[in-house]
């Protein structure tokens, strides 16, 4: 487990990779690369680049990197969540790593629940310090078929795993993105999925106890209170509480759930009749039918998954508020 403690940053500089997936925002992270080194190049900062090639490459890299050393070591990603998904995967088990982003993506949820550095500036002046003061998270745990699977935002069965999974296909995306107009492709996706997505009946077993949800809209296990680009959608998640919080939304109608996502942003929507919220360490949640799942905005598999939290398991760098 890595150890909550500052880091003493005197003298010599911790080692710093930045690790960039050149297709994130339609290569809109390459100009935000060419701009962060700029500025690194001025301040005569040492650092190191990775490129992504393909799909899982991320997480690759950080464990070639990891594994070379028992240094402590800054990981920076230059992507969007999918990104980072894979890097805090390749790092979970690795004592040494310091993890962080600035955000290229279209959902950038991580950043925005965990303030993350807007640009680089706000980096180096966390980098910079003196004692460099890490947040030790938690970080959820899922098995799907025979696959581990760890997330730092959120796990979804259900109409948000099949919206992420249609945007991510989509080839409107990097029109959007293009426009800087990311988080409302998602909006448009799930208006287009909502009058003809079929329910599936959900089972869950938590504490020793099971229960069946009828027509499930979705259930989401959250480390941190967004997903699906900005929308606040586990208000009570807290990330180092050694929870996930769980949201169930079941047995509501289209036109209803439409007022659900208006009440998200505020957080309303905690107060409607049959959207519940409970925290836990573990659940179990399988499907009825085939329904897909997604971590951290990712497709992961398909309708059972065992998931659990793993308390103060990942060093996080924030930016200083």
């Amino acid at each position: 487990m890595p150890v909550k403690e500052s880091i003493e940053n005197k003298g010599t500089q911790l080692p710093i990779y930045f690790i960039i997936n050149p297709q994130a925002q339609n290569g809109g992270s390459l100009t935000l690369w060419r701009k962060i080194e700029k500025v690194l190049i001025s301040q005569n900062m040492h650092y190191s680049a990775r490129f992504t090639e393909r799909p899982g490459h991320a997480a690759k890299i950080t464990q070639q990197i990891l594994s070379s050393t028992s240094l402590t070591i800054i990981l920076v990603s230059i992507g969007g969540d999918g990104t980072l998904h894979e890097i805090i995967n390749g790092a979970a088990e690795y004592h040494n790593a310091v993890i962080t982003c600035i955000s290229a993506g279209s959902a950038n949820d991580f950043s925005r629940g965990f303030s993350g550095p807007r640009n680089v500036i706000e980096l180096l002046s966390v980098i910079r310090q003196d004692k460099i003061e890490p947040k030790l998270i938690d970080i959820g745990e899922s098995r799907i078929g025979d696959k581990r699977v760890l997330f730092v935002n959120s796990l979804g069965m259900g109409i948000d795993a099949e919206v992420s999974n249609l945007v991510n296909l989509s080839a409107w995306k990097k029109y959007f993105n293009t426009l800087k107009l990311g988080k409302l492709i998602y909006i448009l996706f799930f208006l287009r999925k909502l009058f003809s997505y079929r329910r599936p009946d959900i089972h869950i077993e938590i504490d020793g106890k099971s229960r069946t949800y009828s027509k499930v809209w979705f259930i989401v296990a959250a480390n941190q209170p967004y997903f699906g680009g900005g929308i606040k959608i586990a208000p009570k998640a807290v990330p180092d509480d050694g929870l996930l919080n769980m949201i169930i939304v079941h047995d509501i109608s289209p036109l209803k759930l439409l007022f659900v996502f208006i009440t998200v942003y505020w957080g309303g929507h905690l107060g409607i009749k049959n959207v519940e919220s409970f925290s836990c360490r573990e659940i179990i949640i399988s499907s009825t039918k085939k329904t897909a799942i997604q971590t951290d905005g990712e497709i992961a598999g398909y309708s059972y998954a065992r998931i659990r939290v793993l308390k103060e398991k990942l060093n996080i760098l924030p930016r200083r508020i």
